[in-house]
């Protein structure tokens, strides 16, 4: 019936007024397009550069190794180590050869993939191979992958268990070479920031140089056994990065949320002497007046007449970067269904990649496509929230806002706090250089794959750091490099894992508060975000516990998975050494709770309790907190159900913020959470039913049906993270852009569409049996509406997946005791 009602309404409309809507917005939409492509995809990379380059020209060109004088390697990307003289790293997964910076990634080898077991049984054989006298416990991190591929580190006790074999190689005193290990250890900033971490490549120069007499043993003392101070299992320094996440946002939720309220309101800022006039130039060049205000119709065509040239000119760009400058790698065009994918991924706020951009995608397509639309589709998404909440706010009216007027105050919000996120990235060691990759040597060659000696390394770099900037503050996640935010250059330290992390949350919970401020109580905006942070602490704890604990099929092996002062721990597969679990853990469900697909370790590596609460987290609709703008009028239609729900419960009227909720509005809103959920099992349904959907599968077993259900999760909430073995093809590429055009766009058109329905209505004022809206009884009874749509839409799927192999895990886990 709605359907039929809503078809009523498009055929109203007329086929010939619908063309006149869309004739008026093509002309504000290509210029302002082309305009905002030359501001934040060529001035903003640009100036970033250029005080980059002078204020840190080391970090911005690949934090390069001088060594005798010459160029030996990055401090930040690790190199292959074989041979028994020197230490040893982390496992590499990137082909043709070890450590290739060229094409970084992890194994994607699930927790109980024989694979995996099978890897570490040859890394564990190779190491009692050198060293068969060595009886202790070998560390983790030693027998497995990093997520990135080029882990430049490994823990303390990774360096102190090679002691003895590198001593006994070189024919030197064992406490020589442990004090070299000392000397060479990065401990936590002020015992309390940070993972201790040794790095390899370091660690060997001064090796050789020891060997050969150049440079005396060091006389550091070297750390003894100590008992590591844990509360619920988790480490001191831990608690102070969790703790510290917490702080940090508390203090900046009213000063960010204020200065977004004055920015789209059009108060006075200290930016204001730069924008207002810049705003009121762009629109009157483009001939879209700051004073027409539109209604839900025209509002959401000027939204898609935008979006639409958005994913047209990423497409063309990919298809003709050959011809084009900035090109330093020569990437040639991109297949036409993956260009598709990814032009259609960008624009819709989602940043799936299935392609390896250190080789796939030149500077200038990262800058002028990838970094604009990271732009566009995050005010793309604030300004349908803002329209949507001004149907709450205003009374009897008919128009939501201007949508340019509304785009241009996001990027005005995005631009200036991305500008500061880049630079302090780039003091961390993000490149941010036009200048190609740079070639090294390595210090022990290595054969490749076809057996031919590999001498030398390519490091590539780029513009990366402005990118990475505005991938995390609106919720994009596309990373510049394949690893994405566990590539060492992406996040090299970590103060800059912890200013991703502010970043991607920073937007979402300042929003609640703008929100509050915009309909006149800020009490109710808070009361929303009591509730998203209710929902978020449980699933914290619980990614973290799983991954805490390690990886039981490894404990009959030898292996040390117990957190000390000199090892993270846990289960290490996937992740870096200067994380850790627990930030590993904490980023990768904040990714998943957020629209931000970004990560800094392998989702598909993670146990299966891990990975169940990264999924589920999507599942959720990305709400808690979710991406900016999108998540939180995502929110607000689950709690305008909720509110339906409870009205009917006491037999009134329900209400929600003043507004009467009617049935017309509670189909709109019905249709809206069905929309995602019929996209994500539908899709995963056909993809297991097909061959083109099972081939592409890495790994075996349940694990392989949570890749599927992973990824058309991610792409129909607009996520954009994956369980990364799962590989693209034709039916992957075409299908989940289908769904990431649907899950976006359908869904903010169903939006608009409740905004002009409430900003009809007349605000009435709350009777004795009006359910309070920033009451606990609502907050509870909002949670418990999300956690049941949850649970009974999605828990015969998870149960397929990662409940079932948990429960594999735990059978094997018994029989192993």
């Amino acid at each position: 019936m709605l359907y039929k009602h809503l078809m009523m309404k498009v055929y109203s409309i007329g086929a010939s007024s619908l063309w006149s809507m869309i004739k008026k917005q093509i002309k504000p939409a290509v210029i302002l397009f082309l305009l905002l492509t030359i501001l934040v995809g060529i001035v903003y990379p640009l100036v970033v550069t250029g005080i980059a380059q002078v204020i840190f020209p080391t970090q911005a060109n690949g934090d390069l190794i001088v060594h005798d004088g010459n160029v030996v390697g990055s401090s930040l990307i690790g190199q292959p180590f074989s041979s028994p003289e020197y230490f040893w790293g982390r496992l590499s997964a990137t082909s043709p050869i070890p450590y290739n910076a060229e094409a970084s990634g992890g194994s994607n080898l699930g927790p109980q993939n024989p694979a995996l077991i099978s890897e570490v049984h040859a890394r564990i054989d190779d190491l009692h191979a050198v060293d068969p006298n060595n009886t202790q416990l070998i560390p983790v991190d030693l027998v497995t992958s990093s997520g990135s591929g080029l882990d430049p580190d490994i823990s303390p006790a990774a360096a102190y268990y090679q002691v003895p074999r590198v001593a006994r190689v070189r024919n030197l005193s064992e406490n020589d070479v442990s004090a070299l290990v000392a000397a060479n250890t990065e401990n936590p900033l002020l015992g309390l920031f940070g993972e201790p971490a040794v790095n390899v490549l370091n660690l060997n120069l001064a090796l050789d140089d020891l060997n050969a007499h150049t440079t005396t043993a060091p006389k550091e003392a070297v750390p003894l056994n100590q008992h590591t101070n844990t509360m619920f299992g988790i480490t001191i320094n831990d608690w102070v990065f969790l703790v510290l996440i917490g702080v940090i946002l508390a203090l900046l939720l009213v000063p960010m949320g204020e200065f977004m309220f004055r920015i789209y309101t059009g108060k006075q800022t200290f930016l204001s002497p730069v924008f207002i006039p810049l705003e009121g130039w762009l629109l009157k060049v483009c001939g879209a007046g700051s004073d027409t205000e539109m209604d839900w119709k025209e509002f959401t065509v000027a939204m898609m007449v935008f979006s639409v040239i958005g994913i047209a000119f990423v497409f063309i760009l990919q298809e003709v970067q050959q011809y084009l400058p900035l090109n330093p790698l020569a990437a040639g065009p991109v297949s036409w269904d993956l260009s598709l994918n990814t032009a259609v991924s960008f624009a819709t706020n989602t940043n799936w990649q299935f392609y390896v951009p250190e080789t796939t995608i030149s500077y200038l397509t990262q800058m002028m496509g990838l970094a604009v639309q990271n732009f566009m589709s995050a005010a793309v998404g604030m300004a349908v929230l803002v329209a949507f909440i001004y149907g709450f706010s205003r009374r009897s009216t008919l128009t939501i806002g201007n949508f340019w007027v509304l785009l241009l105050r996001g990027i005005w919000i995005l631009l200036p706090i991305s500008f500061v996120i880049a630079l302090v990235l780039v003091s961390q060691g993000t490149p941010q250089t036009f200048g190609g990759p740079v070639t090294v040597p390595i210090l022990n060659p290595v054969n490749d794959s076809n057996g031919n000696l590999v001498t030398t390394q390519s490091l590539s770099l780029g513009p990366a750091a402005s990118q990475i900037a505005i991938k995390m503050l609106g919720t994009n996640g596309g990373g510049f490099f394949n690893a994405n935010s566990a590539h060492p250059y992406e996040n090299p330290t970590w103060l800059s894992n912890l200013i991703e992390i502010i970043a991607i949350l920073l937007i979402p919970i300042s929003l609640c508060f703008m929100f509050g401020k915009m309909i006149g109580s800020v009490k109710k905006g808070m009361a929303v975000l009591i509730a998203m942070t209710i929902l978020f602490l449980p699933l914290l704890g619980l990614g973290i516990y799983s991954e805490m604990g390690g990886n039981p099929a490894f404990t009959p092996l030898g292996i040390d998975q117990t957190p000390s002062h000199l090892q993270p721990g846990g289960n290490m597969e996937g992740k870096e050494v200067r994380f850790g679990i627990v930030p590993s853990a904490a980023f990768s469900v904040i990714t998943t709770v957020t629209s931000c697909g970004a990560v800094n370790s392998m989702h598909d590596s993670f146990m299966p309790l891990g990975g169940l609460v990264q999924i589920f987290d999507i599942q959720l609709g990305e709400i808690v907190y979710g991406g900016v703008g999108s998540g939180l009028y995502c929110m607000l239609v689950f709690i305008i159900i909720a509110m339906f729900i409870a009205g009917l419960m006491v037999g009134r009227t329900p209400e929600l913020y003043g507004k009467k909720i009617e049935p017309y509005e509670m189909k709109l809103s019905t249709i809206h959470i069905l929309i995602p959920i019929f996209l994500i099992l539908i899709g995963t349904a056909i993809a297991v039913s097909i061959t083109a959907g099972t081939s592409a599968v890495f790994n075996p077993g349940p694990h392989g049906f949570s890749e599927i259900l992973y990824a058309f999760s991610s792409v129909s909430q607009n996520n954009g993270s994956a369980f990364a073995g799962l590989s693209s093809n034709l039916f992957y590429n075409i299908s989940t852009a289908i769904c990431m055009f649907i899950g976006r766009y359908a869904i903010a058109i169903i939006t608009l569409a409740l905004a002009g329905a409430f900003v009809k209505k007349k605000i009435v004022p709350a009777s004795e049996g009006t359910l309070q809206d920033h009451r606990p009884l609502f907050i509870i009874w909002v949670i418990g509406t999300i956690l049941i749509i949850g649970a009974l839409s999605f828990l015969p799927a998870l149960s397929l997946g990662p409940i079932v192999e948990f429960l594999i895990q735990l059978g094997r886990s018994v029989i192993h005791v």
